[in-house]
């Protein structure tokens, strides 16, 4: 079984957010940080980042499993309220780094190949495309406080 990684890079990005140093971050949630994917070519790629080093979404304790889903399908509706989303994707994965996280892309008709899984689409690393797309501050706060705001309107009705 996978075991939470010693050196893990999400531990490491929520150190960071705690510390007020990762401006992609939307919003702090009761069970995670919602940000900003390093990666804007899916334009409001957003990811939720557990606050539990947990591998498995069944080693949270029940009341805190299910309140991480419902807050990954609030940052979800967020995401395609503010990008006019024709299509959702939600990934939680792993493999690579074991700590349990959600990544939500928006998907658009207009996409490369919109009915095809996103990771192949993706730019090449190292890539113009993979610079370009690139989350950036300045390019990417207005998108940030879209999101940010359609968050906030969903979970004050909840």
């Amino acid at each position: 079984m996978a075991t939470h990684q010693t050196n893990c890079d999400i531990c490491n990005r929520l150190a960071a957010i705690r510390e007020g140093k990762h401006p992609s971050v939307i919003a702090e949630l009761d069970t995670g940080f919602a940000v900003l994917g390093d990666s804007q070519f899916f334009r409001g790629y957003s990811l939720l980042l557990c606050k539990t080093p947990a591998t498995e979404l069944d080693e949270l304790p029940k009341p805190t499993r299910v309140r991480f889903l419902e807050e990954m399908s609030q940052l979800a509706e967020a995401v395609r309220k503010a990008t006019g989303a024709f299509k959702l994707n939600y990934e939680s994965l792993g493999n690579l780094v074991h700590h349990l996280h959600w990544h939500v892309f928006p998907r658009r008709e207009s996409d490369p190949d919109p009915k095809a899984p996103v990771w192949g689409q993706m730019p090449k690393p190292g890539s113009d495309a993979d610079t370009q797309s690139k989350f950036n501050p300045e390019r990417d706060r207005g998108l940030l406080e879209s999101i940010r705001a359609e968050l906030h309107a969903i979970r004050a009705r909840a």
